[in-house]
């Protein structure tokens, strides 16, 4: 309570004036910490961390997600729902281009270890111009994606997901 009082009567001084812009930023800086989960709240309570989205044929739709600021964006495959969506795939949104499915190249030596090769060409979904439904079945969905300058077909298999809100 003594602070305003003491800037208010030293202010003249260059160092009442450097402890003054101190608390300032000191202030602004705890503030930002704070921000990060307001973020991700507006960004999924206003859709606006949608980045992007595909409508296929069947109610479906293939959108690109990121909700939270520090996170990366997601893939998610939705079937349209009277009420409520029902997302039947969330996972990463990285394609490598010379495979037709996700996949992981594992170390010959442990395979608990995985590498991304070098020779293997990434394409993230969120960069993509459209996509195509090629097939769907009960547990895979085939889909192409057509980028600026690849085209890359992919079979998004679908995983049970178990939580209350799937």
């Amino acid at each position: 309570m003594v602070t305003p009082i003491v800037i208010v009567s030293f202010w003249k001084k260059t160092g009442t004036k450097i402890y003054f812009w101190l608390l300032v930023a000191g202030l602004i800086l705890s503030i930002l910490p704070m921000a990060i989960p307001f973020f991700g709240i507006l960004l999924a309570g206003s859709g606006s961390g949608r980045l992007n989205h595909f409508s296929l044929e069947n109610n479906i739709r293939v959108q690109t997600v990121s909700y939270g600021v520090m996170g990366r964006p997601r893939l998610q495959i939705v079937k349209d729902g009277l009420l409520f969506d029902k997302i039947k795939l969330e996972d990463g949104d990285e394609i490598f281009t010379n495979d037709t499915t996700w996949i992981e190249v594992k170390d010959v030596n442990d395979p608990r270890n995985i590498i991304k090769s070098p020779e293997l060409k990434t394409l993230e979904i969120r960069d993509a111009k459209n996509a195509k439904l090629i097939n769907q079945t009960d547990t895979s969905l085939t889909v192409k994606y057509f980028f600026e300058k690849d085209t890359v077909e992919t079979i998004h298999v679908f995983i049970e997901k178990t939580s209350f809100n799937y």
